[in-house]
């Protein structure tokens, strides 16, 4: 179902304070000797009076007073004179960059947009901050907890955002940062998109800014107009392969078993744990040195000249293949996306010549991998850095990619999670550009510059074949 509606949480989505309010009462504290901190028994205290505040059943002068009480300001009169600070203070809402720009933008596309908002203030006071930061007259409706006497991820608040804007939970998406509440989104049936998420949150969607929800699917991304114009230009898609293509998966027994292995090989008397973790300094350099001299390492010259110098090269070198592939694996098992076969199947099927381009220090796993799959057939080429002796995002290793499908880099993209690498890459090397698969786990480590820019944002594999039509008559495949 086409999605109508959508709604945002509000403070920490749309708006911020120069500290919060719970910091800036805190420092008040502070000056007067007094702290912040509590009992067990107070802090419930404090959780029951925030519930019934948040539900309208406290005024905010009663709560920040009674936590003042509780804080060790007994006076009243002193009471009396902080509470007018904190008042003023909680009217200090600073708007998240392109908050406006990018609620007008979803509006002019055709959507109903509402805020779904916690909160110990009325709703007379949250639209006024609304007015402030420029958006009021963009918002359809307001779920209030203090209107409607419950707070997230209750789900009567979702559901009355919905009664309101005349929607159902399938045709409706909660923008959100906080974990549990999009996860009461989720649970009521409500599409999410996750944007400065806390680091547990999961989502439907991820978006790096508020700005890049117009690039969200489901929101309708708009391409550039060199985007829309891919298919008349396109004949090659090289891919990157962790995570695009697979993904890294958790698995505490199976990665003890690959340090058990790995430490068993080598010899050593060392715990696998306090092995792992020396050998794991050790691989830091060489990747550091991998990453700023553009050469990556032979399996063979990693393990006996980087890794493991010390040991006798003759008995490494032929485990080297072995040890790369536990090494891999005590980080977790590597699994494929779920569309990840119906994708690459389709687009081999639409006529586009199909490759992989990969920084790795492996050199048979992704063949392998692909092998097992039954994937191989569909690519053209596989270049990996272990085995061609240099690194992405230098251009060499996208030219031979080009060179041994045949096809001029100018009529190449690539599809790659990293923002900074895989577009530098592609640029340099005259690709006509980059599709990037926006990975968490990979903005995590390596969050983008700003820099670099994407010519197509996707969230998931399959939105390739929204993009990539058959060529020369290819079959749809359906």
């Amino acid at each position: 179902m086409r999605i109508r509606g959508i709604f945002f949480d509000a403070a920490g989505v749309l708006y911020r304070r120069p500290e919060s309010t719970k910091v800036y009462v805190s420092r008040l504290l502070d000056e007067r000797g007094l702290s912040m901190e509590l009992s067990v028994q107070d802090q419930e205290r404090l959780q029951a009076m925030r519930s019934a505040a948040n539900k309208g059943q406290l005024s905010p002068d009663q709560y920040w007073d009674q936590l003042l009480v509780m804080c060790g300001i007994v006076d009243p009169k002193e009471r009396k004179r902080l509470l007018p600070k904190i008042d003023e203070y909680s009217d200090k809402v600073l708007p998240l960059p392109g908050v406006r720009e990018a609620l007008a933008a979803l509006k002019e596309r055709g959507f109903l947009l509402g805020i779904v908002t916690d909160t110990i203030y009325p709703l007379e006071r949250k639209m006024r901050w609304f007015d402030a930061l420029g958006i009021a007259e963009l918002i359809d409706v307001i779920s209030c907890s203090t209107v409607v006497g419950t707070y997230k991820p209750d789900p009567a608040i979702y559901l009355d955002a919905l009664q309101q804007a005349g929607l159902t939970p399938a045709e409706s998406v909660f923008v959100g940062h906080d974990a549990e509440e999009l996860d009461g989104a989720c649970k009521v049936g409500i599409t999410t998109v996750a944007v400065y998420q806390e680091p547990d949150a999961k989502a439907d969607y991820y978006a790096q800014s508020l700005m890049d929800l117009l690039n969200v699917p489901i929101l309708g991304k708009a391409h550039t107009r060199k985007a829309q114009n891919m298919n008349h230009d396109i004949e090659a898609i090289f891919l990157d392969h962790g995570n695009t293509l697979r993904v890294v998966v958790k698995d505490d027994a199976f990665q003890a078993q690959a340090r058990q292995e790995l430490a068993r090989l080598i010899g050593t008397d060392e715990t696998p744990e306090a092995f792992c973790a020396w050998l794991d300094e050790r691989y830091k350099v060489c990747k550091q040195r991998a990453k700023e001299t553009m050469v990556e390492a032979s399996e063979v010259e990693l393990w006996t000249r980087g890794m493991l110098p010390e040991w006798p090269p003759e008995k490494i070198a032929p485990l080297a293949g072995r040890l790369t592939r536990l090494w891999r694996d005590r980080d977790g098992r590597r699994v494929a996306r779920p569309d990840t076969k119906a994708v690459i199947v389709e687009l081999s099927k639409r006529g586009y010549h199909l490759g992989i381009i990969a920084n790795t220090i492996t050199e048979t796993e992704i063949p392998d991998w692909l092998e097992e799959e039954g994937l191989s057939q569909y690519f053209e080429t596989v270049i990996l850095s272990s085995v061609l002796g240099c690194r992405k995002p230098g251009p060499e290793i996208y030219w031979e990619a080009a060179r041994r499908i045949g096809v001029e880099p100018a009529r190449s993209v690539y599809v790659g999670d990293n923002p900074s690498r895989d577009i530098e890459g592609t640029t340099a090397a005259g690709f006509w550009g980059t599709i990037l698969l926006m990975e968490p786990a990979t903005l995590q480590k390596e969050p983008a510059t700003g820099e670099a820019k994407a010519e197509v944002v996707i969230h998931e594999l399959r939105e390739l074949l929204d993009i990539f039509p058959p060529r020369n008559g290819s079959g749809s495949g359906k």
